[in-house]
């Protein structure tokens, strides 16, 4: 039937399929824009958890077993161009910078930000934190969660400080959940950790390599007299 219709129909059949097929084969202009404006360019995630000095040793005196990972010291920044920076298990403090642990894909940072503003973390409160959070010391048994974000030329830090109840074993009741802690910031910090390839699973020991020193041979032997034996002296 087609070569009967006449031939203005026929090119706007043939431009019509034209705008289909181009339009199925590329997403409209600006699908993905609403992702690269609703993330900032200058995004910075930095969190801290900083954990008293005799509660380290509670920890350390169960082996890590029953303390899940977002109350063990640790350090982890997420830099604008993705890169993850993390520490886990040393008491680095706020302004340390670790090491980088990996790069993140953007779909994850975008992921990041959004469960910012699910948890009513992507905008500063009012009780949010204005100072310098390098300045806060956590009492012996206490456990401080710090979390800064940098984003649109603004920075604000949640903060967080509880005092776990523990058992006499040095473990914690309640399947690991800590008295007075945030759960939602429970629940991004380990988000966040689990990037870092974080787990809930004790430390492992490390066996500490006793320190030798080699510094070769002695430079002074050729100059030094051998030692005298009762037979040289007899003669």
């Amino acid at each position: 039937m087609q070569r009967n219709l006449p031939g203005t129909i026929r090119l706007l059949l043939v431009a019509t399929l034209s705008w289909g097929l181009a339009g199925c084969a590329s997403p409209p202009e600006g699908a993905d824009s609403a992702l690269a404006t609703a993330m900032p360019e200058d995004l910075v995630i930095d969190s801290t958890v900083l954990v008293g000095n005799r509660l380290r040793f509670d920890m350390e005196r169960a082996g890590g077993m029953g303390w899940p990972v977002h109350l063990r010291p640790s350090r982890a920044i997420v830099m604008p161009d993705g890169g993850l920076r993390s520490e886990l298990g040393a008491p680095l403090g706020v302004d340390e910078r670790p090491g980088i642990t990996r790069q993140l894909y953007r779909e994850q940072v975008v992921t990041l930000w959004r469960t910012l503003a699910e948890y009513g973390f992507q905008r500063p409160e009012p009780g949010d934190e204005r100072g310098n959070p390098a300045l806060l010391e956590p009492a012996d048994g206490e456990v401080i969660q710090v979390l800064t974000i940098r984003a649109n030329g603004e920075s604000w830090s949640i903060v967080r400080r509880f005092t776990p109840t523990i058992k006499k074993d040095g473990t914690l009741p309640d399947r690991g959940n800590a008295t007075g802690e945030d759960p939602r910031l429970r629940a991004f910090l380990r988000r966040l950790l689990a990037l870092a390839w974080a787990s809930d699973l004790p430390p492992e020991g490390l066996f500490a390599v006793p320190e030798r020193y080699d510094f070769g041979p002695d430079p002074w032997a050729r100059y030094r007299q051998p030692e005298s034996t009762p037979a040289d002296t007899d003669g």
